[in-house]
């Protein structure tokens, strides 16, 4: 898994690469935690590069999430493919992580 981290007026965007899965969990949360230590509010995960998320993955986003909430921050996920997507719906991710579908409609949802 790759993590390249962009810093944007209105948050931080990690690209990620790869799968998202409990073996690649390590990598991932030291990008949050970088991400968070640097003072970021809004935390966009671009999994627009991601084939697959396991369980672990999946639990990993909606605890990054509640984590963010607590310290009034926000986590958004943004372009994931169209499998990633139904697992995350089957989860009911979407009812707790607001999905976006273009970089420019997550960077104006969070301004407005």
């Amino acid at each position: 898994m790759q993590i390249n981290e962009r810093i944007v007026p209105q948050g931080t965007i990690l690209d990620v690469v790869g799968d998202l899965t409990y073996a690649n969990r390590g990598a991932f949360k030291a990008a949050v935690e970088k991400a968070k230590n640097a003072g970021c509010r809004h935390l966009i995960v671009n999994l627009e590069k991601v084939r697959f998320v396991d369980s672990a993955g999946l639990g990993l986003l909606v605890l990054i999430s509640q984590n963010l909430k607590l310290i009034q921050a926000q986590l958004s996920v943004l372009k994931p493919q169209l499998y990633v997507r139904e697992i995350m719906s089957l989860a009911n991710i979407p009812k707790m992580i607001p999905i976006y579908e273009s970089e420019e409609a997550v960077l104006t949802a969070r301004a407005a």
